[in-house]
């Protein structure tokens, strides 16, 4: 099962003590292009759930969907009322993200963590709760990217290429959920 986001429009709030916010207050930015992004193999944490293999998938992003694309590994960003982004300072660097949002009106809190240039290679975890339905909870993931090059031929921003061949637009699935209530 691969999971896929739905994006998470909102700000961002202020930075806890001992860290900065990011630039802008905004999520960070991967060079634009053509990204293989690999998450590790898991299970959503309930009693019975079954072990999801390691998937590949490659996504093709430019500097206005990215923010979208960034988050497109995390479940259920649907209707967010909130977007965290903190820089973490000091050793190792990087950044968190902490979203709250909801899907079929219910509430789903996520949490990334991302490290790396975000230029050729980066790496991080991710963690989505859903509280009303905690047999649902995944992570953390594991996951990994890195940068090929220039988007190929046919390659629109937003597509991302799912290891069974079927390329989604997930900009343009961000597109359409903003426009429905879930």
């Amino acid at each position: 099962m691969l999971l896929l986001v739905l994006p998470c429009v909102a700000a961002a709030a202020p930075a806890a003590k001992g860290t900065s916010p990011a630039p802008g207050s905004s999520l960070p930015a991967r060079k634009p292009g053509l990204w293989e992004v690999t998450l590790a193999a898991h299970a959503a944490q309930g009693p019975g759930s079954a072990m999801q293999p390691e998937v590949t998938v490659r996504q093709c992003t430019s500097t206005a969907v990215e923010p979208v694309m960034l988050l497109a590994l995390l479940p259920a960003q649907e209707n967010c009322s909130r977007t965290h982004v903190t820089r973490r300072t000091g050793q190792g660097g990087g950044h968190e993200i902490a979203t709250t949002c909801s899907t079929h009106q219910s509430p789903v809190q996520g949490r990334m963590e991302l490290w790396g240039d975000l230029q050729s290679v980066y790496g991080g975890t991710f963690s989505v709760r859903f509280p009303q339905a905690p047999q649902n909870n995944v992570g953390p993931v594991r996951f990994q990217g890195r940068w090929l090059g220039r988007c190929g031929a046919g390659q629109r921003a937003g597509d991302m290429l799912l290891p069974n061949g079927i390329t989604v637009n997930v900009a343009d699935d961000a597109a359409r959920v903003q426009g429905h209530a879930h």
